[in-house]
């Protein structure tokens, strides 16, 4: 049986009673799309879908709040149930897109911007190679003993996910593997920024939202050594600071990426709390620099016929799939993410 064909099934079932008391739900977002936009590697959720989301929220009695709210009241034991939801990476869409719809529901959202990348106007890395495998006019890629058929948009795509899990590397390593694709693949011209300025991002501020940190350049940070994650998470909040202003409380590891080193340079840097991208629901004993979050993707709400479905939706909020992923994730991969 397919894994759409049993969450479908376990939607079903009673909700899970959640153990009661005080919790906090983190929901991790990225990107926001427009009806119309079609991107190779698609890192988000269409507007139409947020707007569903948000409304059912509200419905619910769950209107969203920044992580930092969130963890204050679970902090105040207060026996309910609290959602909060993030924006990683800094996207403009974010600003265009989603601060719209967070204003007309009245919520509130944390957005952890990659503050190097948006000081540089400089793409990140997964933007770059998929913007290599949509220019390119080759119609074969092979890498490390696999042949890619890159004739169509399905098989770029195909090979932009293969591709993906070799940038788990350091960002030396990734820049000769893009360099290398991008010589093979007859692409000289670089990838369009994307993301947030930050005339845009203090829209985010003035607006009521939570800035967060998400290092400079969205390495991954195990792969440095400890001077390097200082570095890129220490400068972050000061690029955060000058730019806009205001200090970041919180940080989000890029790709869920971490390790002990990362906590020292976040306490240096004056954070308080991080978030991983470990799914799960926070309880009043969480660890403030390994708190859970669970992705709220387009396909996890959608059921068939592609229409928005607010039974699969709320199973998502419950966590009720959360064995299912873990049971089909390759062992050592953990439930982290590769981009974004």
């Amino acid at each position: 049986m397919s894994g759409r064909a049993l969450r479908w099934l376990a939607s079903l079932l009673p909700s899970p009673d959640g153990g009661g008391g005080a919790s906090l739900v983190i929901i991790r977002h990225h990107r926001v799309y427009g009806p119309d936009e079609r991107p190779l590697y698609r890192l988000g959720v269409g507007e139409d879908v947020l707007r569903a989301q948000l409304a059912l929220l509200a419905r619910r009695g769950l209107a969203p709040v920044t992580v930092s709210q969130g963890l204050a009241r679970l902090a105040s034991g207060e026996p309910r149930r609290t959602v909060a939801v993030s924006f990683d990476d800094g996207y403009a869409d974010n600003v265009r897109r989603a601060l719209p719809l967070l204003a007309a529901a009245g919520a509130r959202a944390t957005f952890f911007l990659t503050a190097g990348l948006i000081e540089e106007r400089r793409a990140p890395w997964w933007d770059e190679l998929a913007h290599l495998l949509a220019a390119t006019r080759v119609g074969r890629l092979e890498h490390e003993g696999r042949s890619h058929e890159l004739a169509d948009e399905a098989g770029r795509g195909r090979a932009l996910r293969a591709l993906l899990p070799a940038f788990r590397v350091s960002p030396a390593d990734q820049r000769t593997l893009l360099e290398d694709l991008a010589g093979r693949l007859g692409v000289a011209n670089p990838a369009s920024c994307e993301l947030a300025t930050w005339e845009e991002c203090a829209e985010l501020r003035s607006a009521g939202m939570e800035v967060g940190a998400h290092t400079l350049t969205h390495p991954f940070l195990s792969t440095l050594s400890a001077a390097e994650q200082e570095t890129e998470i220490g400068g972050s909040f000061e690029h955060i600071a000058r730019r806009l202003g205001t200090r970041p409380h919180g940080f989000a590891y890029p790709g869920g990426d971490h390790d002990a080193a990362s906590v020292v340079a976040l306490r240096a840097a004056g954070a308080t709390w991080a978030v991983t991208t470990r799914a799960g629901e926070n309880r009043a004993d969480a660890p403030a620099f390994e708190l859970l979050r669970r992705g709220l993707s387009e396909g996890a709400c959608l059921g068939p016929g592609g229409r928005f479905s607010a039974r699969l939706m709320q199973a998502e909020l419950d966590g009720r799939f959360e064995w299912l992923r873990e049971r089909r994730t390759p062992a050592g991969a953990g439930a982290e993410e590769t981009a974004g």
